[in-house]
């Protein structure tokens, strides 16, 4: 190769230097796919990527989290409910709690269908749907303690790519109209 081609060619350099060395933020992991199976994690640090052939499949918070009921509202729209539940007598309640989790196995936790904030969603909805249909209203409203212990261990159990540090119900309310289940 002349001198002319190098020359040609040297601009080009930090861009393919920056499409193979590839750096990964501290608290976080890449799942790493090569032909649309996984290839690999990396870990915070400076890594060899293939271009053209890997592709970063996601990228994985391992911060902690937390699952917020009802979420927080924006500045200009009115106070969120909470999820409401029927119960066994036929009314609803209203549930709001917040749940710290933090994911503890990534390339699991990067294969989760809707991602992994919602796979802790969809097993805490299902688990208080399931608990709050086999007790009445009065029960339900009065027994937020057994509530709080049945979830966490039905989400530490259920997720077991994630670690559930804490589960809390702040409130358990009757709602004035039923829900079709």
């Amino acid at each position: 190769m002349d001198i002319d081609a190098m020359t040609a060619l040297l601009p080009l350099a930090p861009l393919a230097v920056h499409m193979v060395l590839r750096r990964v933020p501290e608290g976080e992991v890449w799942i790493l796919e090569r032909r649309g199976r996984y290839r690999r994690s990396l870990a915070a640090g400076w890594h060899l990527v293939v271009p053209l052939v890997d592709r970063v499949k996601a990228v994985v918070d391992l911060a902690g989290q937390m699952l917020l009921w009802p979420p927080v509202a924006a500045y200009d729209t009115p106070t969120p409910t909470g999820d409401l539940f029927p119960a066994g007598d036929g009314r609803t309640v209203e549930v709001r709690l917040r749940v710290l989790w933090r994911v503890t196995d990534p390339v699991v936790a990067a294969y989760q269908p809707d991602g992994p904030a919602k796979a802790i969603d969809a097993l805490a909805e299902a688990t208080l749907r399931r608990l709050i249909a086999d007790l009445p209203t009065e029960t339900a409203l009065s027994s937020r303690g057994d509530l709080d212990r049945a979830l966490s261990t039905a989400l530490t159990d259920g997720a077991h790519w994630a670690e559930v540090s804490n589960v809390r119900i702040s409130e358990v309310l009757p709602h004035p109209q039923p829900v079709r289940s």
